[in-house]
């Protein structure tokens, strides 16, 4: 099958076919490549969270936060419900391929944020 795209180039097409939701991770690759763009060129603080510390560390995160927001804690902050990983919607094959899909669609800064997701 014969395809053309003027935003991605053949590999990352070719990675992503038949992967399930591939336009997903592409929308989530672009969101934080212009994120991470934006606040490179308007430079503004930026604080990065990942959604596992939450899990792991739910009060030293929200106390980060917090304290990068310049805002005081005025009450307990509302229970966290973990347990959105979706690593086991696909085979070890997809996952290699979205891997390396995301890595070359990636900007470094993107990709050093976001490999440790595809870490087995």
């Amino acid at each position: 099958t014969e395809r053309h795209s003027d935003l991605l180039d053949n590999e990352v097409l070719d990675l992503f076919e038949d992967v399930p939701c591939h336009a997903d991770f592409i929308r989530y690759v672009q969101w934080h490549n212009y994120a991470v763009l934006t606040s490179l060129e308007l430079a503004v603080p930026t604080m990065t969270l990942h959604y596992e510390r939450y899990t792991t560390h739910y009060n030293e995160t929200t106390d980060r936060l917090l304290e990068f927001l310049g805002q005081e804690r005025k009450r307990p902050p509302p229970n966290f419900i973990q347990g959105k990983e979706y690593r086991d919607y696909y085979t070890k094959e997809e996952r290699e391929k979205v891997k390396k899909a995301v890595e070359k669609m990636s900007s470094s800064e993107t990709w050093e944020l976001l490999k440790h997701y595809f870490e087995d």
